[in-house]
């Protein structure tokens, strides 16, 4: 069964798109020297409200690749090898902003479950416990106890 792809919401995702445009004019119109494209970390925020993962990523990937682009069209000024470091500084943390936000929607994807034996399949197609599973994929730890209901069937199933 495939996952129904979720519904963009259009207002959020053109005033995204409106702020990478102005921070990108704002980039070319300052000197190379200033670390404007710090600013990307606010469309990208926006892009977090959209469920859909694609569109998170695709904010996360323009904002890198405009980056450079706002150095190079940008006029002198400052000193460029601070500039080149700030600019792949922002890089880095778009890449490893994107790179959590992919493994974080990753494990909130769909999940196959054993309705028999309770078991989930992992990416590998090995089935585990439930348990297991997250315990390697969300640092999860359990501890067991009874709800009040299995409390209730344990007292019945004893005295009888």
């Amino acid at each position: 069964m495939v996952e129904p792809v979720p519904k963009a919401k259009p207002l959020l995702a053109g005033v995204t798109a409106m702020l990478i445009l102005a921070i990108f004019i704002l980039d070319v119109l300052t000197p190379a020297g200033i670390n404007i494209p710090l600013l990307y970390t606010i469309p990208l925020l926006f892009a977090l409200l959209i469920p859909d993962r694609r569109f998170f990523l695709s904010v996360a990937a323009t904002a890198a690749i405009l980056t450079p682009f706002g150095f190079y069209f940008s006029p002198p000024g400052g000193v460029a090898w601070m500039g080149i470091v700030n600019r792949l500084m922002v890089v880095l943390a778009l890449g490893v902003t994107a790179g959590f936000y992919w493994r974080l929607k990753s494990l909130q994807a769909l999940l196959p479950f054993c309705s028999g034996c309770q078991k989930v399949r992992d990416d590998r197609g090995y089935w585990k416990q439930l348990e297991l599973y997250l315990e390697e994929h969300a640092g999860t730890q359990f501890s067991r106890g009874l709800c009040p209901t299995c409390v209730q069937k344990e007292a019945k199933a004893i005295s009888a």
